[in-house]
């Protein structure tokens, strides 16, 4: 692997992986008659520049009277290592020499040759693996990237685009434009429009929309979710809500629902009164509990004469791990038979979006809530990330207003905001079975 020692005018060369390596050539050639002149650490050319090895070149000369040799300081690629005297070596075998000395010895040489070593390839490798590292990561993402839309038909990259820009995630994209590839023959590749209108479908099929419970009595309904989602005037949409519908559908209902509203917000010093404004319009009362002891007193107290018991939760961020901890303590009240709810603004990016639900999945809720549609103008992130973990949505509010700003989920809804998509509405609601779909009042 290595070269042998070569004769120049009495300046001899050997190489070798370490130091100690090269002085056991030149023993086993000369003895100890021979001065050591230089240590000089080199690099043997690698594939393509890559991988390269460093082997340790020793120039000497073979000396009639052997003195004790000094190895002058040592120049490598990252400066000095400093001057290392070197120990007189006696010839190979011979038994008067102290095997302690022979033991010290091999450590001392094996340690200086192995440091060295190690210290250059370090520091050579480190570099060349950020560099490498940086430059294949550029490279690699370029090349995938082409890859995956080089020979990609035009329509389907003209989807990926669209569903790009109504702001679909990364991987709810590639799997549309899969199925594209997967589905689709070439002559209905070349029909955009015949594209456009099926890929409406599919989207509209993604989306898990809540089915309508069965009746029962009463309905807890208790609402969950980060801070500034609107939790509170949520709960108060809802109970508008079936106020607004009993006064338009008195025919449908024996008697007027009776609704209970409980709020365990302790963050906000204006939460229970802000719920008690708005539950006034209803003229529904609002009672506070900080525990679990009183949410069960009061649940024990309206269970037998309310339809449904609204409790509305205080707001965390959902790394707050503690405090979700301890609402989940305050909610433990056993035969409530509660159905939650996680509320959501569709504003959310599609990373806060999974955290949150990833944080708040403890509460079992059965369904989303999703505020403030009126505040974005992209609904991809939240239709990728409905799809995507499999959760229903059940509601979807609209506004600041009480009344009238709230509806059931409904994919339509979803699909008719799609921007810069061309389609036939009422085929996508036939492709969905929501064709002559009427609202049957309202239902939890």
């Amino acid at each position: 692997m290595y070269n042998e020692a070569v004769k120049n005018d009495e300046i001899l060369h050997v190489t070798g992986a370490n130091r100690q390596e090269c002085l056991s050539k030149i023993r086993d050639m000369h003895g100890t008659g021979f001065r050591v002149l230089g240590v000089e650490r080199k690099l043997k050319p690698g594939f393509f520049g890559f991988f390269q090895k460093d082997f340790l070149d020793v120039t000497y000369q073979v000396v009639s009277n052997p003195s004790k040799p000094v190895v002058p300081e040592m120049q490598g690629r990252f400066g000095s290592f400093g001057t290392m005297p070197q120990p007189v070596i006696p010839p190979r075998g011979n038994p008067s020499v102290d095997p302690e000395f022979i033991e010290k010895r091999d450590v001392l040489l094996k340690n200086s040759g192995t440091n060295i070593t190690n210290t250059l390839q370090i520091a050579q490798m480190t570099k060349f693996l950020e560099e490498w590292k940086e430059t294949m990561s550029d490279q690699m993402a370029a090349v995938l990237q082409a890859t995956s839309t080089e020979n990609e038909h035009k329509s389907i990259s003209m989807i990926r685009d669209l569903l790009e820009d109504n702001g679909f995630s990364k991987s709810y994209r590639n799997d549309i434009c899969k199925r594209m590839k997967s589905d689709f023959s070439l002559e209905e590749l070349d029909d955009y429009d015949f594209v456009q209108q099926r890929v409406v479908e599919w989207i509209a099929e993604s989306i898990p929309v809540a089915p309508v419970e069965s009746e029962g009595q009463p309905k807890v309904i208790i609402l969950v979710g980060p801070t500034g989602v609107g939790k509170t005037t949520t709960l108060a949409k809802m109970g508008a809500h079936i106020a607004v519908d009993f006064k338009n559908n008195k025919e449908k209902y024996t008697f007027a629902p009776r609704i209970r509203m409980i709020t365990t917000d302790t963050m906000r010093v204006a939460a229970a009164e802000q719920l008690k404004r708005w539950a006034e319009i209803i003229n529904v009362e609002v009672d506070k509990a900080e525990d679990s002891t009183r949410i069960k007193e009061l649940f024990e107290s309206y269970a037998s004469n309310s339809d449904y018991i609204f409790i509305d939760t205080s707001g965390y961020s959902p790394n707050d791990y503690h405090n979700i901890a301890n609402m989940h303590t305050i909610l433990d009240v056993k035969n409530m038979n509660e159905s939650v709810y996680l509320t959501v603004t569709a504003g959310v990016s599609v990373e806060d979006f999974e955290n949150i639900i990833r944080n708040f999945e403890s509460f079992n809720f059965k369904s989303i809530i999703i505020t403030k549609c009126d505040e974005t103008q992209t609904f991809g992130r939240v239709i990728s990330v409905l799809s995507e973990r499999k959760k229903p949505v059940s509601w979807i509010t609209t506004g600041q207003e009480v009344l009238y700003t709230i509806q059931r989920a409904d994919p339509m809804w979803f699909v008719s905001r799609l921007k810069g998509f061309k389609f036939n509405e009422k085929d996508v609601e036939k492709r969905i079975g929501n064709a002559d779909k009427k609202d049957s009042g309202f239902n939890i």
